[in-house]
């Protein structure tokens, strides 16, 4: 049984170690201090061009470096697993002291994660797990994530043809998802009352991938499909794409997760069911919080608010699990409340009265 730590957001203060420089902004680090290089903190990015980690992640990261007075340089993989391993010894000859690795694929990453630690250089696996034990593993709880999109698709649909659209095979979230689904959906699978007509992974958790993907398995089934469980929200924009084109779009519940402006839209307009929400200020505030604590003391089992987390690969991980909330069209107001997005954009194109956030 693995082990879990609930962080809520209004208990997300972490005690901060003071090492290091003033942060910056962009790619490199900002005005540096006398001890700047004591308090590097190196972010490989999987893929910058993804709109959440520049809108939301990122700020939140630097923000809290800055408070320890630390300095935050960082680097793009652009979906490519080899860039990011030679990205990553960049990131530790321009100085870097932490590293924090968004993984494109987790089990390519592990020998430059391992020579990382071994050279005195602790690593932090963000948002997606890298099976090192020795590794800082900090993400949303996935297995929950994945229950949370498979309730709110089951009380939608309990019985009928569902397809399970999966992120990348590399990415071990996407098995955390799955295995968060069965939770929910196991009994009726096995009941017979459920019939998964489609399961894939899609590479990179493309939407035009998971588009493609929709499209054939809507074709191999005449569309009789009656529910979509999506690992993600851009994947869902894919999935909605594909009903929408057969006139399905509103009729077949759909999952996704990261509150996508987009997909938060489609909530409030009804073609999207769940959108659980993983607030990636907090992610990357914790984040940002623990590359400070680490410059002062390399182990990771010491950061403040850690516990042990079993792999998938029997290690066990020094972990922070933060908690998701997931949004259906009855509590849209969370992410308007919490400036997540603005009404405009949620409500755009959402007839008067539909919700009652859009008014």
């Amino acid at each position: 049984m693995r082990s879990r730590v609930v962080v809520l957001a209004a208990a997300a203060t972490f005690v901060v170690a003071a090492c290091g420089g003033g942060g910056g902004g962009g790619g490199g680090g900002g005005a540096a201090t006398s001890a700047a290089t004591t308090c590097t903190v190196g972010v490989s990015w999987n893929n910058y061009q993804e709109e959440r980690w520049a809108k939301w992640d990122e700020p939140a990261i630097k923000a809290a470096i800055a408070a320890g007075g630390g300095k935050y340089i960082s680097n793009d993989a652009k979906s490519s697993a080899e860039t990011q391993a030679s990205n990553v010894d960049n990131l530790i000859s321009q100085g870097a002291k932490v590293l924090v690795i968004l993984a494109q694929d987790g089990t390519a990453i592990k020998p430059a994660v391992a020579k990382s630690i071994q050279n005195g250089v602790p690593v932090i696996a963000y948002d997606r797990l890298i099976e090192d034990p020795k590794a800082l593993y900090i993400t949303f709880d996935n297995v929950l994530v994945g229950k949370l999109e498979a309730q709110a698709v089951f009380k939608a649909k309990p019985t009928g043809n569902y397809v399970v659209i999966k992120g990348n095979k590399a990415d071990a979230n996407a098995d955390f998802l799955r295995g968060g689904y069965d939770q929910v959906i196991g009994d009726a699978v096995k009941s017979g009352a459920i019939k998964i007509v489609g399961e894939t992974y899609t590479d990179n958790w493309d939407p035009s991938k998971a588009q493609t993907e929709m499209e054939q398995f809507l074709t191999a089934n005449k569309n009789q499909v009656d529910a979509v469980l999506s690992e993600n929200d851009g994947m869902a924009g894919g999935v909605v794409a594909a009903l929408q084109a057969q006139g399905l779009a509103g009729k077949v519940p759909v999952s996704g997760q990261d509150g996508d402006k987009a997909a938060l839209n489609r909530v409030a307009a009804g073609t999207q069911t769940v959108d659980v929400w993983k607030d990636a200020r907090l992610l990357g505030k914790t984040a940002g919080d623990a590359a400070i604590q680490l410059c002062k003391s390399s182990d990771p089992s010491k950061v403040s608010g850690t516990a042990s987390f079993k792999t998938p690969g029997g290690n066990n991980l020094s972990s922070i699990l933060l908690t998701p909330n997931p949004i259906t069209k009855d509590n849209l107001k969370d992410v308007l409340d919490a400036g997540w997005i603005t009404k405009a954009d949620l409500c755009q194109g959402v007839p008067a009265g539909k919700v009652s956030a859009c008014g």
